[in-house]
């Protein structure tokens, strides 16, 4: 049985852009648009329509343009809010205010298709090149930092996460219930496949590529079945990942802020 499809409600003071977001989103496989109206009228109209996630034309970024977020958000507490605009500077404060991701406004189908269901989902959709304003410093993205070309299995994820916590062979067999041997046999396939010489490494490239953070916290969606997106298993329990499209990556992760 085939899932339903999302339900996107389109907002935005322009009507050229709710005509073209609309178009853009008719051809996009398992995504429909169920209405679309001007920002004053938004919350009203997510009520009455119920979408699984609202796509927002947030204009220029100004505070002014994502002060609607905010309103939108308050509104309706928990609805998914996938904004775009010209400008990325105030994606912090776009999550702030309630969005799961700030996109730029010429966003590709297929990477804006992404967003909207990761958001749906109940995780946020981050443009890889901006995350690094929006984390510590010693858990910055480092750009030349390139994923391997084996994504590395759920159990390797796992003994991953716990290495980069610290913990030794027996701790990690003992916490995931396996053997200290089949826990050699993963750590090793997992410094394989980042290229690395140590765990150590392995861990600096798994924060490097954005697979670690450990700031993020929150519960863990199903991820969607789409042979671009890959999920990982980071932090407590936590499912995040990342989608590429015609050359924009976004990092996705559940309750980032």
């Amino acid at each position: 049985m085939n899932p339903p499809d999302l339900r996107v409600l389109i907002v935005s003071t322009n009507p050229l852009a709710r005509g073209g977001l609309a178009a853009m989103l008719e051809d996009m496989a398992r995504i429909k648009t169920v209405g679309s109206g001007i920002v004053a009228e938004a919350a009203s109209l997510a009520g009455q329509l119920q979408p699984d996630v609202v796509l927002l034309d947030a204009g220029e970024g100004e505070l002014e343009d994502l002060d609607s977020i905010a309103r939108l958000a308050s509104a309706q507490p928990g609805l998914p809010i996938v904004a775009l605009a010209s400008d990325q500077g105030a994606l912090a404060q776009a999550l702030a205010f309630g969005a799961s991701a700030l996109l730029p406004a010429a966003i590709d189908p297929e990477t804006l298709a992404a967003a909207l269901v990761a958001s749906a989902r109940g995780l946020a959709a981050i443009p890889r090149q901006e995350l690094a304003a929006l984390l510590p410093q010693e858990e910055r993205i480092d750009p030349a930092v390139k994923a391997p070309t084996e994504s590395l299995t759920h159990r390797e994820l796992e003994v991953l996460q716990l290495m980069a916590r610290g913990l030794t062979n027996r701790q990690i067999a003992k916490r995931l219930q396996i053997s200290e041997h089949t826990v050699k046999f993963h750590a090793g396939a997992v410094l394989g496949k980042l290229n690395a010489r140590s765990r150590a490494e392995a861990v600096a490239r798994a924060i490097g590529l954005g697979w670690i953070l450990w700031t993020c916290s929150g519960l863990t969606p199903n991820p969607p079945q789409n042979t671009n997106w890959r999920p990982f298993r980071l932090c407590e329990g936590i499912v995040r990942g990342w989608y590429s499209s015609g050359g924009q990556t976004l990092i996705l992760a559940t309750g980032f802020l």
